[in-house]
Protein backbone atom coordinates (compact mmCIF):
# COMPACT_ATOMS: atom_id res chain seq x y z
CA UNK A 1 0.00 0.00 0.00
CA UNK A 2 0.87 3.31 -0.68
CA UNK A 3 2.43 5.16 2.78
CA UNK A 4 2.18 8.67 3.76
CA UNK A 5 4.50 10.72 4.75
CA UNK A 6 2.83 13.33 4.10
CA UNK A 7 -0.87 13.33 4.91
CA UNK A 8 -2.95 15.37 2.64
CA UNK A 9 -0.95 13.20 0.03
CA UNK A 10 -2.03 10.18 1.38
CA UNK A 11 -6.03 11.37 1.69
CA UNK A 12 -5.28 12.22 -2.37
CA UNK A 13 -3.92 9.02 -3.48
CA UNK A 14 -4.76 10.00 -7.41
CA UNK A 15 -1.69 12.64 -7.14
CA UNK A 16 0.19 9.64 -7.56
CA UNK A 17 -1.50 8.55 -10.75
CA UNK A 18 -1.72 12.24 -12.04
CA UNK A 19 2.04 12.56 -11.89
CA UNK A 20 2.73 9.16 -13.86
CA UNK A 21 0.36 10.71 -16.38
CA UNK A 22 2.19 14.12 -16.47
CA UNK A 23 5.41 12.29 -17.01
CA UNK A 24 4.13 10.28 -20.19
CA UNK A 25 2.49 13.19 -21.58
CA UNK A 26 5.95 14.95 -21.57
CA UNK A 27 8.06 12.43 -22.90
CA UNK A 28 7.48 13.91 -26.43
CA UNK A 29 7.81 17.63 -26.07
CA UNK A 30 10.63 17.72 -23.39
CA UNK A 31 13.06 18.47 -25.64
CA UNK A 32 11.50 20.91 -27.47
CA UNK A 33 9.87 23.06 -24.35
CA UNK A 34 14.41 22.74 -23.04
CA UNK A 35 15.22 24.31 -26.59
CA UNK A 36 12.28 26.72 -26.44
CA UNK A 37 13.50 27.77 -22.50
CA UNK A 38 16.97 28.08 -23.60
CA UNK A 39 15.91 30.20 -27.02
CA UNK A 40 13.77 32.65 -24.55
CA UNK A 41 17.10 32.90 -21.91
CA UNK A 42 19.58 33.47 -24.88
CA UNK A 43 17.26 36.23 -26.11
CA UNK A 44 16.96 38.06 -22.86
CA UNK A 45 20.39 37.79 -21.93
CA UNK A 46 23.08 35.84 -20.04
CA UNK A 47 21.63 32.43 -19.17
CA UNK A 48 20.70 31.82 -15.07
CA UNK A 49 22.58 29.08 -13.63
CA UNK A 50 19.67 27.30 -12.81
CA UNK A 51 19.01 27.42 -16.17
CA UNK A 52 22.42 26.90 -17.17
CA UNK A 53 22.17 23.64 -14.98
CA UNK A 54 18.61 22.26 -16.36
CA UNK A 55 20.51 22.78 -19.96
CA UNK A 56 23.30 20.47 -19.55
CA UNK A 57 21.32 17.88 -17.66
CA UNK A 58 18.65 17.91 -20.27
CA UNK A 59 21.47 17.67 -23.33
CA UNK A 60 23.64 14.90 -20.67
CA UNK A 61 21.56 12.28 -19.32
CA UNK A 62 20.50 9.14 -21.39
CA UNK A 63 17.63 9.36 -23.56
CA UNK A 64 15.98 6.78 -21.42
CA UNK A 65 17.78 6.37 -18.09
CA UNK A 66 15.33 3.93 -16.69
CA UNK A 67 16.96 1.23 -18.95
CA UNK A 68 20.47 3.03 -19.19
CA UNK A 69 21.42 4.70 -15.80
CA UNK A 70 23.23 7.62 -15.35
CA UNK A 71 26.51 6.67 -14.43
CA UNK A 72 30.06 8.61 -13.45
CA UNK A 73 30.75 10.28 -16.43
CA UNK A 74 27.59 11.94 -17.32
CA UNK A 75 28.02 13.61 -13.43
CA UNK A 76 30.96 14.65 -13.99
CA UNK A 77 29.65 16.58 -17.50
CA UNK A 78 26.98 18.05 -14.72
CA UNK A 79 28.59 18.81 -11.67
CA UNK A 80 30.12 21.74 -12.70
CA UNK A 81 27.12 23.04 -13.13
CA UNK A 82 25.83 22.32 -10.27
CA UNK A 83 28.68 23.92 -8.57
CA UNK A 84 27.86 27.22 -10.14
CA UNK A 85 24.00 27.40 -8.33
CA UNK A 86 24.42 29.80 -5.75
CA UNK A 87 21.00 30.25 -3.56
CA UNK A 88 20.47 33.94 -4.81
CA UNK A 89 20.39 31.67 -8.50
CA UNK A 90 16.96 30.09 -7.31
CA UNK A 91 15.41 33.36 -5.25
CA UNK A 92 16.10 32.02 -2.11
CA UNK A 93 18.37 32.77 1.09
CA UNK A 94 19.65 30.86 4.42
CA UNK A 95 16.81 31.47 7.39
CA UNK A 96 17.78 34.61 9.82
CA UNK A 97 16.44 32.16 12.35
CA UNK A 98 15.84 28.48 12.79
CA UNK A 99 11.88 29.55 12.13
CA UNK A 100 10.20 30.39 9.33
CA UNK A 101 8.11 33.52 9.06
CA UNK A 102 4.24 32.83 9.36
CA UNK A 103 3.61 33.82 5.54
CA UNK A 104 6.39 30.74 4.32
CA UNK A 105 4.45 28.50 6.68
CA UNK A 106 1.05 29.76 5.34
CA UNK A 107 2.17 29.24 1.37
CA UNK A 108 3.95 26.02 2.88
CA UNK A 109 1.06 24.28 3.86
CA UNK A 110 0.53 22.20 0.88
CA UNK A 111 1.45 18.73 -0.15
CA UNK A 112 4.73 18.16 -1.72
CA UNK A 113 3.51 17.30 -5.61
CA UNK A 114 5.17 15.98 -8.64
CA UNK A 115 7.90 13.35 -8.45
CA UNK A 116 7.58 13.91 -4.17
CA UNK A 117 4.70 11.98 -4.31
CA UNK A 118 6.26 9.21 -5.61
CA UNK A 119 9.05 8.98 -2.70
CA UNK A 120 5.68 8.51 -0.40
CA UNK A 121 5.91 5.06 -1.98
CA UNK A 122 5.93 1.41 -0.56
CA UNK A 123 7.42 0.22 2.91
CA UNK A 124 6.88 -2.90 4.77
CA UNK A 125 5.40 -2.82 8.17
CA UNK A 126 7.74 -3.67 11.50
CA UNK A 127 7.38 -3.71 15.22
CA UNK A 128 10.49 -2.73 15.74
CA UNK A 129 12.07 0.10 17.95
CA UNK A 130 12.74 3.67 17.15
CA UNK A 131 16.39 3.82 15.92
CA UNK A 132 18.28 7.08 14.76
CA UNK A 133 17.29 6.46 11.18
CA UNK A 134 13.93 7.49 12.27
CA UNK A 135 12.85 11.53 11.91
CA UNK A 136 11.93 14.10 14.14
CA UNK A 137 8.23 15.28 14.64
CA UNK A 138 6.44 17.35 11.71
CA UNK A 139 7.11 20.67 13.88
CA UNK A 140 10.80 20.14 12.97
CA UNK A 141 9.84 21.22 8.95
CA UNK A 142 10.82 20.33 5.65
CA UNK A 143 9.65 21.25 2.64
CA UNK A 144 10.46 20.30 -1.11
CA UNK A 145 10.54 23.19 -4.01
CA UNK A 146 9.47 21.35 -7.34
CA UNK A 147 11.86 22.66 -10.38
CA UNK A 148 11.50 20.49 -12.96
CA UNK A 149 9.53 17.16 -13.65
CA UNK A 150 9.41 14.62 -16.33
CA UNK A 151 10.12 10.84 -17.13
CA UNK A 152 13.80 11.45 -17.50
CA UNK A 153 15.00 13.29 -14.50
CA UNK A 154 13.66 15.24 -11.81
CA UNK A 155 14.76 18.28 -10.39
CA UNK A 156 13.87 20.16 -6.62
CA UNK A 157 15.27 21.92 -3.73
CA UNK A 158 14.51 19.91 -0.01
CA UNK A 159 14.85 22.57 2.65
CA UNK A 160 15.78 21.98 6.32
CA UNK A 161 14.20 24.58 8.36
CA UNK A 162 15.47 24.03 11.76
CA UNK A 163 18.16 22.48 12.89
CA UNK A 164 17.87 18.18 13.64
CA UNK A 165 15.53 18.10 11.40
CA UNK A 166 15.70 14.57 9.30
CA UNK A 167 15.11 12.99 5.86
CA UNK A 168 15.17 8.98 7.50
CA UNK A 169 17.00 6.52 5.48
CA UNK A 170 15.99 5.74 2.15
CA UNK A 171 17.04 4.12 -0.87
CA UNK A 172 17.10 5.26 -4.55
CA UNK A 173 16.34 2.09 -6.68
CA UNK A 174 17.55 1.50 -9.99
CA UNK A 175 18.01 5.62 -9.61
CA UNK A 176 20.98 8.27 -10.13
CA UNK A 177 20.93 11.07 -7.55
CA UNK A 178 22.98 14.30 -7.74
CA UNK A 179 23.17 16.56 -5.13
CA UNK A 180 24.10 19.82 -4.29
CA UNK A 181 24.14 21.29 -0.70
CA UNK A 182 23.15 25.31 -1.11
CA UNK A 183 24.04 26.43 2.31
CA UNK A 184 24.12 25.13 5.92
CA UNK A 185 25.52 22.01 6.90
CA UNK A 186 23.85 18.25 6.81
CA UNK A 187 25.25 14.86 8.65
CA UNK A 188 25.15 11.81 6.16
CA UNK A 189 24.77 8.77 6.29
CA UNK A 190 24.78 6.26 3.53
CA UNK A 191 24.71 2.46 2.91
CA UNK A 192 25.10 -0.14 0.09
CA UNK A 193 23.61 -3.45 -0.11
CA UNK A 194 26.83 -5.61 0.99
CA UNK A 195 25.52 -8.39 -0.97
CA UNK A 196 25.26 -6.08 -4.13
CA UNK A 197 21.78 -7.87 -5.42
CA UNK A 198 19.98 -4.88 -7.53
CA UNK A 199 17.63 -6.91 -8.09
CA UNK A 200 15.59 -6.82 -4.76
CA UNK A 201 15.79 -3.03 -3.56
CA UNK A 202 14.30 -3.71 -0.07
CA UNK A 203 14.82 -6.55 2.50
CA UNK A 204 12.37 -9.16 3.01
CA UNK A 205 9.59 -9.23 6.07
CA UNK A 206 11.22 -8.58 9.65
CA UNK A 207 14.80 -9.89 8.38
CA UNK A 208 17.16 -7.60 8.55
CA UNK A 209 19.77 -7.17 5.62
CA UNK A 210 23.63 -6.25 5.59
CA UNK A 211 24.78 -3.02 4.40
CA UNK A 212 28.29 -1.70 4.15
CA UNK A 213 28.43 1.71 5.54
CA UNK A 214 29.74 4.23 2.36
CA UNK A 215 29.41 7.03 4.24
CA UNK A 216 28.71 9.21 8.03
CA UNK A 217 30.14 12.65 7.56
CA UNK A 218 29.03 16.32 7.95
CA UNK A 219 28.74 18.04 4.89
CA UNK A 220 28.83 22.06 5.16
CA UNK A 221 28.19 24.30 2.27
CA UNK A 222 30.29 25.73 0.41
CA UNK A 223 30.61 22.08 -1.15
CA UNK A 224 30.96 20.50 -4.41
CA UNK A 225 28.22 18.14 -6.02
CA UNK A 226 28.16 14.64 -4.99
CA UNK A 227 25.80 11.44 -6.65
CA UNK A 228 25.24 8.23 -5.74
CA UNK A 229 24.41 5.37 -7.99
CA UNK A 230 22.12 2.47 -8.47
CA UNK A 231 24.46 -0.19 -7.02
CA UNK A 232 26.74 2.20 -5.18
CA UNK A 233 28.10 5.71 -3.55
CA UNK A 234 25.82 5.31 -0.98
CA UNK A 235 22.52 4.63 -2.35
CA UNK A 236 20.85 4.14 0.56
CA UNK A 237 20.88 7.14 2.71
CA UNK A 238 19.90 9.73 5.32
CA UNK A 239 20.03 12.72 5.88
CA UNK A 240 20.17 15.44 9.14
CA UNK A 241 20.39 19.00 9.42
CA UNK A 242 22.90 20.04 11.39
CA UNK A 243 21.75 23.83 10.83
CA UNK A 244 19.25 25.34 8.32
CA UNK A 245 20.07 23.82 5.03
CA UNK A 246 18.72 23.26 1.50
CA UNK A 247 20.03 20.49 -0.84
CA UNK A 248 19.50 20.73 -4.79
CA UNK A 249 18.72 17.44 -5.64
CA UNK A 250 19.00 15.80 -9.71
CA UNK A 251 17.20 12.40 -9.92
CA UNK A 252 17.11 10.21 -12.77
CA UNK A 253 15.10 8.41 -13.03
CA UNK A 254 12.41 9.79 -11.00
CA UNK A 255 10.33 7.83 -8.53
CA UNK A 256 7.45 5.59 -10.26
CA UNK A 257 5.52 3.29 -7.83
CA UNK A 258 4.71 0.01 -9.26
CA UNK A 259 8.13 0.65 -12.20
CA UNK A 260 10.31 -0.49 -9.68
CA UNK A 261 11.29 2.67 -8.50
CA UNK A 262 9.13 3.14 -5.14
CA UNK A 263 10.52 4.41 -2.04
CA UNK A 264 11.52 1.93 0.49
CA UNK A 265 12.39 3.23 4.29
CA UNK A 266 14.73 1.65 6.82
CA UNK A 267 16.51 1.71 10.12
CA UNK A 268 19.58 0.07 11.99
CA UNK A 269 18.99 -2.69 14.04
CA UNK A 270 21.52 -4.27 16.31
CA UNK A 271 21.52 -8.03 14.90
CA UNK A 272 20.92 -9.79 12.00
CA UNK A 273 18.87 -12.75 11.11
CA UNK A 274 21.30 -15.20 12.82
CA UNK A 275 21.54 -12.87 16.18
CA UNK A 276 24.89 -11.96 15.22
CA UNK A 277 25.85 -8.13 14.86
CA UNK A 278 27.49 -6.70 11.76
CA UNK A 279 30.75 -6.21 11.11
CA UNK A 280 32.88 -3.23 11.43
CA UNK A 281 31.91 -1.06 8.63
CA UNK A 282 28.05 -2.44 8.33
CA UNK A 283 24.86 -2.36 9.66
CA UNK A 284 21.78 -4.74 9.57
CA UNK A 285 19.00 -2.45 8.03
CA UNK A 286 15.40 -3.20 8.39
CA UNK A 287 12.96 -2.23 6.08
CA UNK A 288 9.90 -0.46 7.80
CA UNK A 289 7.06 1.80 7.59
CA UNK A 290 7.66 5.46 6.39
CA UNK A 291 7.81 7.11 9.38
CA UNK A 292 4.77 8.71 10.69
CA UNK A 293 6.31 11.97 11.83
CA UNK A 294 7.98 12.61 8.67
CA UNK A 295 5.86 14.94 6.80
CA UNK A 296 7.61 17.49 3.60
CA UNK A 297 5.20 20.45 2.86
CA UNK A 298 5.30 22.13 -0.78
CA UNK A 299 7.92 24.92 -0.78
CA UNK A 300 6.76 28.28 -2.74
CA UNK A 301 9.33 28.90 -5.80
CA UNK A 302 10.17 32.24 -7.31
CA UNK A 303 13.27 31.70 -9.32
CA UNK A 304 13.73 31.67 -13.45
CA UNK A 305 11.18 29.31 -14.87
CA UNK A 306 12.21 26.23 -17.07
CA UNK A 307 11.79 22.86 -18.11
CA UNK A 308 8.05 21.52 -16.94
CA UNK A 309 7.38 24.98 -15.48
CA UNK A 310 8.32 26.95 -17.65
CA UNK A 311 4.78 27.51 -19.01
CA UNK A 312 3.36 28.04 -15.51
Amino acid sequence: RMHAAVVAVARAPRISRLASVAAVSIRGGERARARATLNRAASSGPMAPIVELYARVDETLPADPASTPADESHFRAIAPYMNAVEPRHLAMEPPSTSRRSSEDSEDSARPAQGFFSQLLGRAKSSSSSRSPSRSRSRASGIDCVNLHDSHRFSMCVFRFNEEGTVIPLHNHPRMTVMSKLLYGSLRVRAFDWADDDDGNPGTAPNVPRLARMVRDERVAAPANAFALYPRSCGNIHMFTAVEPSAVLDILSPPYAIGCGRDCHYFEEVPFGPDGGRAPPGHAWLLEVDCPDDFEVERGEYHGPRFGSRSGR
